[in-house]
């Protein structure tokens, strides 16, 4: 979500650390963290070196490094190479399953579009501001049946339940119109959406009160009810289509940055081959190696961000409707 990484990064560093931590699983541009993860380590081998801590006197241990460096960053490509094995496995599906894939997105579609009574867009973004104004409607329909029909205690309890999903709606629907309409964008405001208590409290007003409520007010809760798990499925879908794309992607920029990085090591492998030592002076030497050192350590800080961005949006959605988990309470 962010497009310049440089401004992001002082303005979260003002926020403060659960800002910049926000930031760096989320928000951040991978590429950019990746950078800044290897300049950090980059400054760190310069300052080692020009303090005299690393006098690099001698050089077998640089030749272990980068020997090192080169048979990871191809661990890597190899890495590459299984993801995109398993994106193609995904992909390459008999006409059957395709058929049923594509009936069952269509058919969820179709129920989306009957309850809203008008043309789902295309664009997730669009397509979750659809579906959150479908949702908000049944929960004021139910509100305004509990404030006439429904006994006191239950009238309050689901005011109480329509108030929080009247803001989480809002804030969502807010979210969605502030950001950009990439998958992620729109992905990221669902992340701290949870339903399963409201579903639960829903279920349990329905049950106490069951001999009590009109067949109206109890469609009204089942019909509340089905949009909150319409929500849960579209984040479900979101969330498979972005690994999907984020793994793409991931696979594409290690390949940018491995064939530089191996290139680079072997480059210094055979500056280290002479009899005399590299072919420069040991003041080009402290400034050389920690530079090289830092572009070899740049696939694996890539890996690095992009891992971190998807096992957090991997464990903020993993329980689905009604269930919830500790890590989805935040």
């Amino acid at each position: 979500m962010a497009d310049s990484s440089s401004d992001e990064a002082e303005s979260t560093l003002e926020a403060g650390p659960d800002d910049l931590a926000q930031w760096l699983r989320l928000d951040g541009n991978r590429v950019a963290i990746a950078a800044g993860v290897a300049t950090g380590l980059g400054a760190l081998y310069l300052a080692l070196t020009v303090s005299g801590l690393a006098p690099l006197s001698d050089t077998q241990s640089l030749f272990y490094a980068f020997s090192g460096l080169i048979s990871g960053n191809f661990t890597l490509i190899t890495v590459v190479v299984s993801i995109n094995q398993l994106l193609l496995s995904q992909e390459l599906k008999p006409p059957g399953e395709l058929e049923s894939e594509i009936a069952e997105t269509v058919d969820y579609r179709e129920e989306i579009e009957s309850v809203a009574n008008r043309t789902a867009p295309a664009e997730p973004s669009g397509f979750l501001r659809l579906v959150m104004e479908s949702t908000r409607q049944d929960a004021q329909r139910l509100g305004g049946l509990a404030a006439n029909t429904f006994p006191d205690d239950a009238a309050g309890e689901i005011d109480d339940v329509v108030a929080g999903l009247t803001e989480e709606f809002d804030r969502i629907d807010r979210l969605v119109r502030e950001s950009d309409e990439g998958i992620f964008n729109t992905l990221s405001t669902l992340l701290e959406t949870n339903f399963a208590h409201e579903i639960r409290r829903l279920d349990e007003v329905q049950r106490a009160y069951e001999d009590e409520l009109s067949d109206e007010a109890d469609a009204a809760i089942d019909d509340l009810l089905d949009r909150l798990r319409e929500i849960d499925i579209a984040r479900q879908y979101f969330k498979s289509v972005y690994l999907q794309v984020e793994l793409s992607r991931l696979s594409r920029n290690l390949l940018y940055a491995g064939v530089p990085a191996v290139g680079v090591a072997i480059g210094m492998l055979f500056a280290l081959t002479g009899l005399s030592g590299p072919p420069f002076a040991r003041s080009v030497q402290r400034v050389v190696f920690p530079i090289a050192a830092a572009v070899g350590s740049f696939p694996l800080a890539l890996l690095f961000a992009y891992i971190l961005r998807t096992a957090t949006v991997t464990e903020r959605t993993a329980a689905i409707t009604p269930f919830t988990t500790p890590e989805q309470e935040v």
